[in-house]
């Protein structure tokens, strides 16, 4: 089954998921998923601590009938809303043509007294679209991109956090979903984390690498709005990279491991810090089990397209340990029985033979006497009968698509070689050699 990099597996279980809240560790000033460890750090006494969540600021980013059309102006505020004088910002703007291709250009602006930049005489329309975007510390904070009206300007407001790159200095949790694929050749794994940060501290991982199952390939991220995202570490695993700015921050990857066509497969792979909450799922056939070590036993439902799948979880309760991997356990896949690869093996021989028949042969041996017709005969109906069973086990999910039309091309082919031999063909004249000079 395909889908879009996004997960649309993933995205469709995450319907209705909503951050969990739980008491607050002493010192925080802000709910955490259930599980969470104590932040360490906080400077504020437990009882001037709000209850509730860190008042992260909003950004802006409107049309303003204040501004002249053709103008962009924005303001750059610290954590707690006060104008941050003196900050590089740097305007980046993409035009689009299908003629010329897309161009892209930078701008660059300081913060003023009133912490305000200002862009003047900017193109309008929706071919070209602006993003801003300005650099603290190792973070980098950015407005979502926006096209500019041709009767008004454009207002932004900006907000920069404290940075800290220790996630046991911010309010930051996060949840795990992992979906695995089997197909024909590999295991495709489609990886989510959605990482909440509620506090008002920015965190920037510094060396966070998640650990892969052993033979993983065809590492893929999907890209995002912001610099948020996992990139492959040599032969180790995925690295988390990136701004995590107060907010509800999605990274996703996937890749793929080998399928030798065992009947049971294990896979491990390492967890970040600060996962509350883990759900794997697995695309299942008939007869197929998944077992997650620390996780109830999978359920089984049924996705909108008919296909099968079984979901389990966790939930860390407060006071657990942190969950650092997960190793999950694949049971019942169906598998290539060896009668299915002596017939494959046995077409493709009788393929070469058919062709080297009607070739000839090696100096004029190997003709159609080779074969009696009672051989082609009963050759023929095994192919005929290997076709049954390949069409049943298309249609049971016993194979994959790509298995299914490699084995059929393979039993077509044969079969039209031997139906050249059977009597009555007509067969074609063989082309004469030219007499040697």
């Amino acid at each position: 089954m395909r889908r879009a990099l996004v997960l649309g597996s993933a995205g469709l279980l995450l319907t209705g998921l909503a951050l969990a809240q739980a008491p607050l560790p002493p010192g925080a000033s802000a709910q955490m998923p259930p599980g969470h460890p104590p932040v360490q750090g906080s400077a504020a006494p437990a009882e001037a601590a709000p209850r509730g969540r860190a008042a992260a600021r909003t950004d802006q980013n409107v049309p303003s009938a204040e501004l002249p059309a053709g103008v962009i102006e924005a303001r750059i505020n610290d954590a707690q809303g006060n104008p941050l004088p003196g900050v590089a910002t740097r305007l980046a703007v993409l035009r689009q043509s299908v003629s010329e291709g897309d161009a892209r250009e930078f701008k660059t602006a300081i913060s003023g007294t009133d912490g305000k930049v200002r862009f003047d005489g900017m193109a309008t329309g929706a071919k070209i679209s602006y993003r801003l975007t300005v650099k603290r510390e190792a973070a980098e904070y950015a407005s979502s991109p926006f096209s500019l009206r041709d009767d008004v300007g454009q207002a932004l407001v900006l907000h920069v956090y404290p940075v800290a790159t220790d996630i046991r200095r911010v309010m930051v949790g996060m949840r795990g979903f992992v979906m695995v694929e089997p197909r024909d050749d590999v295991f495709q794994f489609e990886v989510l984390f959605r990482v909440f940060n509620v506090g008002a501290v920015t965190w920037v991982p510094d060396d966070l690498v998640i650990d892969l199952p052993r033979g993983w390939k065809g590492f893929k991220a999907q890209e995002s709005m912001g610099d948020t995202r996992f990139v492959a570490e040599g032969d180790r695993g995925a690295r988390l990279m990136g701004t995590f700015g107060p907010g509800q921050h999605d990274v996703v990857f996937r890749f793929q491991v080998p399928n030798h066509h065992d009947e049971t497969v294990e896979f491990e792979m390492s967890l970040p810090p600060h996962v509350a909450e883990a759900q794997v799922m697995a695309e299942a056939a008939k007869g197929m089990g998944v077992e997650v070590s620390g996780m109830t036993p999978a359920q089984s439902t049924v996705r909108e397209d008919g296909r099968r799948l079984l979901v389990t979880g966790r939930q860390l309760k407060p006071g657990e340990p942190e969950m650092k991997e997960l190793s999950i356990r694949l049971t019942g896949i169906p598998t290539p029985g060896p009668a299915r690869w002596y017939a494959a093996g046995l077409a493709i021989a009788l393929g070469a033979l058919g062709l080297y028949i009607g070739l000839g042969g090696d100096k004029g041996q190997g003709s159609a006497e080779a074969l009696s017709p009672d051989d082609v005969a009963r050759a023929k109906k095994l192919l005929l009968d290997e076709l049954v069973a390949l069409e049943q086990a298309r249609a049971s999910d016993q194979i994959g698509p790509k298995t299914y039309e490699s084995a059929h091309r393979t039993l077509i082919d044969a079969l039209t070689r031997l139906e050249a031999r059977l009597p009555g063909h007509p067969e074609k004249p063989r082309k004469r050699r030219a007499p040697a000079a």
